[in-house]
């Protein structure tokens, strides 16, 4: 991005951040943003797409190789260069970046393959490790300025921005890689690469560093020789341009041709003047007029003096005119071509007055450079070897083996020479470069060896560890097994895999193989355990199952195991454990298992109470029927002491007698009582409790059984009974009392009929008539009520018609009442054909409540009969619309000869219809309740079982 934006708004430094560092390249740009999107793909799980763009980095790569090697220029890099103007004679895509980004696409494309295997992913790391390695050192040469500008060095600079992105993508390539390594304490696979490319490269890096430090020294003092001698050259050649000009002043001044001075003076100055070989006197038309040494001029030389004066410096020698006042000599300089000497100093010299005849004239001073520099040259300086050139050939100093180190002009004069400064031969040169590239190679290797070995050394004592505990353990029922979860492979002792019979080869399938033998009805637990275990939802693996061997019969086994080895995203890779043969066990145990089933499932489904004591009273076992008669769950019960039970934890007096019942239980002495415990939302139940010790080997005392059987039903069932004898022998009572009434009632009634007749109207006492005539029907219809009340059943059938008892009972009391236009209303359509209740009971209960629904009705009411069943009862319910019965009085009315009716109603009775209705109902184990109806009048409801009453007598 930063790249991207210097490009798109001109910034400079968005592309170069720091001068060490290569300028950011198109190119290079869009193999970031490829590499990148690349690996954003791999992340999101489409590998096709990542593949696809590894190939398409990798490509640009390679193009960018070809495009560095050839120099070439990408039109469109030349136009974002122009746009920063960036002029640097750099490669349009470095060669270190292209390569970095061809590792990174190869990497990639393994990484994002589907198959992923041992070996591959051991390559991707090895690159990815070389990516990262190479990225972080070139990053940290490049910021310290390690680098060269030139040559190999130039070409590994690299944007940082490239840096970077690699640096980055070659880590998450790591992560992505260290993801499916194991979780151990041995390095990764890739991890001895990575140390061994990182340390080559700095030690790569800090030998370049060093050498180039090294170059730079030597270039420095190859510098400092060449200048020295430079300065020395330039000193010797300005003392002979000196004794040249001297020599042209004393001409000047008064020189003849036969002046004593060319054969005394001048041939001395030459002589020791360094440099200088020799002088000639000429005149205007090249003429010698005298020359020291007396040596001919060759004619090639002689020409180009000619040249020199009569073109170029025509001015010089046409201004020095007779007469003028003598002037310091002009010199001037020739490189002469086809001479031994390179150099020819030039002095116009105008006439002189001893001498007018010779005109204008020349001084030349012959300059052999080689001469002059000879001897500053061949002194070795420094342990440098000097050499001085003119074009290819060498003119001065020594020529050494080695190539030159450092090179410079030398103006000397007209002439254009160069300096060649190298080392000389024999010279020691330091050793700490390749020192430091040796040892740091060394460390290299060492570093990349050393993890090797260790996680070989900790394969070897992870392989020697698991074949030690195996030996340890391994028994011809038990031994080792080992699960690679990636892969599937499992591993089982072969001690184990002879006695079960099963091949060895079996085991070539895998995980797959092993639990296909495993029996159908455990294959899933088996599944589902191992699961829990390397998913991290259980801490170990343990499973019991049945296993097919060999000979087809079905063995049990228990595996137990742990995950030893996961990857860094906390995968499992490995599970290692231990098996064991559990056959005769698990059938011994099913034995017991089952004989305690059959125990448990007699003591928990019994009827009556069962509990177990220890020997301090503490509840030890309970069963349902315990946890039922408490209101609770037999589990609630373990622990309570049994005088501490809820059946009398609030009457402190049973309770004591309870604990001294155990007491002497736990003596020894088996000894019982009955007590009447509170049972919720029923009436007392009668318990009979027995207490039984349980002796040990030694016939001490260790355990007390408590058994305690309902005596409820029994109990409720012989009173019904009794009741039932006694509603019997009344009803026999009051109708022989009803038959005893009725017979001199009925001659009363009789002769009363005549007497009523012979009385006549006006007597006095008539009004008495009519009180004697009421009186005697009011007698007659409550021996009538008392006889077909209590009338006996004759028949004594235990199932009766519910149907025929109401419609009886209604048809009957609807012509005793027929006066009070009272209408009954009956629905009978859901009635139950028959009751298991006396048909006597039944006809008493209906003819009670309808009669005192009609005594209760108002005039021209309606009474209304129903008779359902619901859940196995069936239901009677008389309604009527009378005042109701008051709050207070809805308990008395059940009571014996208690009654709410006008003494004066024919039909008033004695008070205990109700209370006989209520005895018989219960006694058959039915209820009756009144309530008021919400829109005015009663209704009793009666409900009687439609299972007969269970007394528990067989005979």
């Amino acid at each position: 991005m930063p790249s991207l934006l210097g490009w798109m708004f001109g910034i400079p430094w968005l592309v170069q951040p720091f001068e060490t560092f290569a300028p950011a390249r198109l190119g290079g740009t869009l193999m970031i943003v490829a590499g990148a999107t690349g690996m954003i793909t791999k992340l999101s799980g489409r590998r096709a797409l990542a593949r696809r763009l590894a190939i398409a980095c990798g490509a640009a790569a390679v193009i960018a190789l070809v495009v560095a090697w050839e120099h070439a220029r990408l039109p469109i890099d030349a136009f974002a260069r122009a746009r920063v103007g960036d002029a640097s004679p750099l490669r349009d895509v470095p060669v270190s970046a292209a390569l970095l980004f061809l590792l990174y696409s190869v990497a990639l494309y393994l990484l994002a393959s589907e198959w992923q295997t041992e070996r591959r992913r051991s390559v991707t790391g090895a690159l990815a490790a070389v990516l990262v390695a190479s990225a972080g050192v070139l990053l940290l040469a490049q910021l310290a300025g390690l680098l060269g500008t030139d040559g190999f060095w130039a070409a590994a600079r690299a944007p940082l921005h490239s840096l970077l992105a690699s640096l980055l993508l070659g880590t998450a390539l790591l992560q992505r890689n260290v993801a499916h390594e194991p979780g151990t304490k041995a390095p990764p696979r890739w991890a001895p690469v990575l140390a061994g490319a990182t340390t080559l490269l700095l030690v790569l890096v800090l030998w370049q560093a060093l050498v180039a430090r090294e170059q730079s020294q030597t270039r420095d003092h190859a510098a400092i020789a060449a200048e020295a001698l430079d300065r020395a050259v330039q000193r010797q050649f300005l003392a002979v341009d000196r004794a040249v000009g001297r020599m042209a002043a004393f001409l000047s001044g008064g020189g003849r041709l036969d002046d004593a001075a060319w054969t005394t003076s001048f041939p001395l100055l030459v002589k020791e003047t360094d440099g200088l070989v020799g002088m000639v006197w000429l005149d205007s038309t090249g003429t010698i007029l005298r020359a020291v040494p007396t040596t001919a001029l060759s004619p090639g030389v002689q020409r180009q003096l000619i040249d020199f004066m009569s073109k170029r410096y025509h001015r010089d020698f046409t201004s020095a005119r007779s007469g003028a006042p003598i002037a310091p000599p002009r010199r001037h300089m020739v490189a002469l071509h086809a001479a031994p000497w390179g150099i020819a100093l030039l002095y116009p010299l105008a006439a002189t007055p001893s001498s007018p005849s010779l005109g204008r004239t020349v001084v030349v001073g012959f300059v052999n450079e080689s001469e002059l520099i000879e001897d500053f040259a061949s002194d070795a300086r420094g342990g440098f070897a000097v050499a001085v050139s003119r074009g290819d050939s060498i003119i001065a100093g020594r020529v050494a083996a080695a190539a030159p180190v450092y090179t410079a002009p030398l103006q000397l004069g007209a002439q254009q020479l160069t300096v060649s400064v190298s080392q000389a031969v024999g010279t020691s040169r330091s050793t700490l470069p390749e020192l430091v590239l040796l040892l740091g190679f060394s460390v290299a290797v060492l570093l990349s060896v050393t993890m090797w070995q260790q996680r070989a050394m900790w394969a070897q004592a992870s392989s020697e560890g698991k074949e030690r505990m195996q030996l340890a353990i391994e028994r011809a029922t038990d031994g080792v097994w080992e699960l690679e979860i990636p892969r599937g492979a499992m591993h089982r002792s072969p001690a184990l895999m002879r006695y079960l019979g099963i091949n060895p080869t079996v085991l070539d399938g895998g995980f797959t193989a092993w639990s296909a033998l495993i029996h159908p009805d455990d294959s899933e637990a088996y599944a589902r355990a191992l699961d829990a275990h390397v998913s991290g939802r259980a801490e170990a693996f343990e499973c019991e199952y049945r296993l097919r061997a060999g000979d087809g019969s079905w063995h049990a086994l228990v595996d137990r195991g742990r995950v030893v080895e996961r990857l860094a995203d906390g995968s499992p890779v490995r599970v290692l454990g231990i098996s064991a043969d559990v056959t005769e066990r698990a059938l011994a145990d099913a034995s017991r298992e089952e004989s305690e089933r059959r125990f448990r499932a007699m003591f928990d489904t019994a009827n009556q109470v069962q509990l177990l004591l220890d020997y301090d009273g503490s509840i030890l076992e309970a069963n349902r029927a315990a946890g039922e008669l408490a209101a609770t769950t037999a589990d609630a019960l373990q622990g309570v002491r049994f005088w501490q039970a809820p059946w009398w934890a609030d009457d402190a007096l049973t309770s004591d007698r309870v604990q001294d019942r155990f007491v002497k239980a736990r003596s020894g002495d088996t000894n019982r009582f009955e007590v009447e415990v509170d049972r919720p939302g029923e009436r007392l139940a009668s318990i009979d409790f027995s207490l039984k010790p349980i002796f040990d080997h030694d016939e001490r005392v260790v355990q007390v059984l408590v058994e305690g059987r309902d005596l409820t039903m029994r109990k409720r069932a012989e009173e019904s009974l009794r009741e039932i004898g006694a509603l019997t022998t009344m009803g026999q009572l009051a109708a022989r009392v009803a038959h005893e009434i009725n017979n001199p009632l009925a001659g009363i009634q009789n002769a009363f009929l005549l007497i009523r007749g012979a009385i006549p109207g006006d007597h006095p006492h008539y009004r008495f008539v009519g009180a004697i005539e009421r009186e005697i029907a009011r007698i007659a219809a409550v021996t009538r009520q008392l006889y077909e009340t209590y009338r006996p059943d004759q028949s004594m059938i235990a199932q009766s018609s519910v149907i025929l008892a109401v419609t009886d009972a209604v048809s009957f009391l609807e012509q005793v009442n027929r006066v009070r236009q009272v209408q009954i209303v009956t629905d009978l359509s859901r009635a139950p054909s028959l009751v298991p209740v006396p048909d006597a009971l039944l006809r008493q209960t209906m003819y009670n409540l309808v009669q005192n629904a009609f005594d209760a009705s108002p005039p021209n009411g309606t009474i209304t009969v129903t008779a359902i069943v619901e859940q196995d009862e069936c239901v009677l319910r008389v309604t009527d619309e009378g005042p109701g019965v008051p709050d207070a009085l809805r308990q008395r009315i059940f009571d014996p000869f208690f009654s709410t009716k006008d003494r004066t109603v024919k039909t008033s009775g004695m008070g205990i219809g109700l209370s006989l209705v209520r005895q018989s109902v219960q006694a058959v184990g039915g209820s009756i309740v009144v309530h008021d109806r919400p829109e005015g009048g009663t209704e009793f409801e009666v409900r009687l079982p439609m299972t007969p009453l269970d007394t528990g007598v067989l005979r």
